[in-house]
């Protein structure tokens, strides 16, 4: 995992501790919701304005954003998998069931 990667998935888990939907965080910082959803997903950087804004919304210091080194242990791993689960729809859970079942068979 890149740091563009990691910058993303920090901001998701963060997010979703406050309860904000993609939607409403970005209207939270001023921006749209794409805009969100590639930064959740590595492909794009935050500028440094936007991150600052981020940081506020998320009530956390800006540096908290880059705390990475985490994201190795069991207990994050099985933390992240289980804030994925918990926020799929009926239909993607069917789906995550049915992939993680034929890749750990």
């Amino acid at each position: 995992m890149n740091v563009k990667e990691a910058l993303g998935q920090r901001i998701k888990i963060l997010r979703h501790k406050i309860g904000y939907t993609q939607e409403r965080f970005a209207e939270a910082i001023g921006v749209a919701p794409r805009h969100i959803s590639r930064i959740e997903n590595g492909i794009n950087s935050p500028s440094v304005e936007t991150l600052g804004r981020i940081a506020s919304v998320l009530g956390v210091e800006l540096k908290e954003l880059f705390n990475f080194p985490y994201m190795e242990t069991e207990e994050y791993l099985r933390r992240d998998i289980k804030t994925i689960l918990d926020n799929l729809d009926y239909e993607n859970l069917k789906l995550a069931y049915k992939v993680l079942n034929e890749m750990f068979r």
